[in-house]
């Protein structure tokens, strides 16, 4: 008897504070803070499609030193890629993957120097088609992401000794961090520094030490006339 009462006793007390019926001097019984939302979760990736024309205008009448017979760009060759690599720049030593472009037209070794950015600094390769000059090339679809929104892109000038064309480290993102709906750049020879020759069908003369990659714009044989245009378009806006 004695234990079912304080087991009754002990029940009572315990329902009269929960209920906050206790008699006088009994405290309210605290409760805890309420779990805190959990935080939203971080907002997706933002990506853009472009469409990307090459419209070369080099010729014989817009360039017409020595303009050499069969005038052609190399397949083109890039990356979409984060400022955490620089394939190359102006005033900057050309790597291998660079100079086999801009001597032979070859893309494989720098198509590997970008896949080996890739995931860290790179997100992939732009590869398109070379043309005979003047001519047009397009590639059709490049993806770009809002941690991705850089955009390298060479072509070589064939016939050369080491001249190509391009940009390097292109934002398609604009100072507000919208992406552009139509971009146009305007393209001018330049030298990678790898080989010496002087004309368009100069012998092969190895540049020793490399020397910077530098701008041939008004420089014999070329004239101050542009070789072409990069027309990136956005095509998903």
């Amino acid at each position: 008897m004695r234990m079912r009462f304080r087991r009754a006793r002990a029940f009572t007390i315990l329902a009269l504070v929960a209920a906050g019926c206790g008699g006088s001097g009994t405290e309210p019984v605290s409760r805890p803070d309420p779990e805190p939302e959990p935080p939203p979760p971080p907002p997706a990736v933002t990506t853009a499609r472009y469409r990307v024309i090459f419209d070369a205008t080099w010729s014989a009448s817009t360039h017409p030193t020595n303009f050499p017979g069969g005038a052609h760009f190399s397949p083109l060759i890039g990356a979409v890629h984060n400022d955490g690599v620089t394939f190359w720049a102006l005033e900057g030593t050309a790597t291998p993957g660079i100079e086999s472009m801009a001597e032979t037209g070859g893309t494989s070794t720098l198509a590997a120097e970008i896949r080996a950015e890739i995931p860290g600094s790179a997100l992939a390769v732009i590869n398109g088609s070379g043309i005979r000059s003047p001519g047009s090339a397009t590639i059709q679809t490049i993806t770009v992401r809002e941690d991705f929104p850089l955009v390298t892109l060479v072509t070589m000038i064939a016939p050369s000794p080491d001249w190509f064309v391009g940009v390097s480290g292109l934002s398609l993102r604009n100072a507000d961090g919208r992406w552009f709906d139509e971009l146009e750049v305007i393209l001018y020879p330049l030298d990678a520094g790898t080989d010496s020759g002087p004309v368009y069908t100069s012998a092969n003369d190895d540049t020793q030490p490399k020397e910077p990659i530098r701008s041939l714009h008004g420089e014999r044989p070329f004239s101050d006339e542009p070789i072409g245009t990069f027309t990136l378009t956005r095509t998903d806006g």
